[in-house]
């Protein structure tokens, strides 16, 4: 008998949601995401958002994994634009890979019926879990949460210099980087066109609101020799009450790759970090993007969090 999904008791919310927030804060935990009181807000904030009006909440759907007469988990569903989300799968007993099967055929069929054309489902580092139910399935990775933690003491000698990009510079950067990021959403598979440019030139807005002199912001072209050769943007967040940087954007001249650069600018980043009172970076880079993920695991960087979509 194939593997049923039945809504999740009512006065089974208040436990559930207990256990579900433990289980989002032991993650983000141990994957790094977060650490501290950092992943208890964060996930706190998450569900305060999602699930505004408790087990009543319209847009989120709550299931109990069955298997004949014995419950085996949980999963939490939401579907926007169409894309159904899986927020949260968690087993509390270790599935056969025929429940896995049963569970994906289950998900599909119900995006179908919900005119959604791909399943979206993110996982922390820790939850093999969840990487088991993804893994040969037909899922790509679409993008990935990456860390560096503690900033490393390099021993080479800078081969590039980082000056603080100029208001005139800033103009063509900030059109480039915002068109640069919509291909980038359009490529992962996660946006169509409009809204990509749409997510894209938000983000810009949100984060560089008075352009090159935005508070927290750090924004440097990379020279050789007096010519430019690449750009480097950093945000400076907290983490665990210490700063800590975030690689916004990053991006080598098309007629100056292949030259070492990039690796040069992600060690310049750490010099930056240092001189910032960070001893950690964070960075974003889409599941496509080969070349950059192999140069940030080679710096030592490692995967926090991985989103995986699938195409129905």
């Amino acid at each position: 008998m194939p593997v049923q999904l039945m809504p999740l008791a009512e006065d089974r919310f208040d436990a559930w949601r207990e256990g579900t927030r433990s289980r989002l804060i032991a993650l983000r935990q141990e994957s790094g995401m977060q650490v501290g009181e950092d992943a208890v807000a964060q996930t706190d904030a998450v569900l305060d958002l999602l699930l505004a009006d408790g087990a009543a909440t319209a847009t989120s759907s709550i299931l109990s994994i069955g298997d004949g007469a014995r419950e085996i988990g949980s999963i939490w569903l939401a579907s926007n634009d169409g894309i159904l989300f899986v927020i949260d799968l968690a087993f509390t007993s270790p599935p056969e890979s025929r429940h896995h099967d049963d569970l994906l055929a289950a998900l599909v069929a119900m995006a179908r019926d919900h005119g959604a054309h791909r399943i979206s489902l993110s996982l922390y580092a820790p939850d093999s879990a969840g990487r088991a139910f993804v893994e040969g399935r037909g899922f790509t990775c679409a993008s990935i949460q990456m860390l560096l933690e503690s900033l490393p003491r390099r021993e080479t000698q800078p081969r590039l210099e980082l000056e603080p990009m100029t208001a005139e510079r800033f103009s063509d950067f900030a059109t480039a980087s915002e068109a640069a990021f919509a291909d980038d959403l359009v490529a992962s598979g996660r946006y169509s066109a409009e809204d990509a440019r749409a997510e894209s030139r938000r983000q810009m807005k949100l984060e560089l609101p008075d352009g090159v002199a935005s508070a927290g912001q750090e924004l440097f072209t990379a020279s050789v020799g007096g010519v430019e050769v690449g750009v480097l943007w950093l945000g400076v967040r907290t983490r665990d009450a210490r700063p800590h940087v975030f690689i916004l954007d990053i991006e080598v001249g098309a007629d100056q790759r292949r030259r070492g650069h990039g690796r040069e600018i992600m060690l310049a980043a750490e010099r930056e970090a240092v001189r910032l009172g960070a001893d950690s970076i964070g960075l974003h880079v889409f599941g496509f993007n080969a070349a950059a993920i192999r140069l940030y695991e080679s710096l030592g960087y490692r995967r926090t969090e991985e989103r995986f979509l699938l195409s129905v």
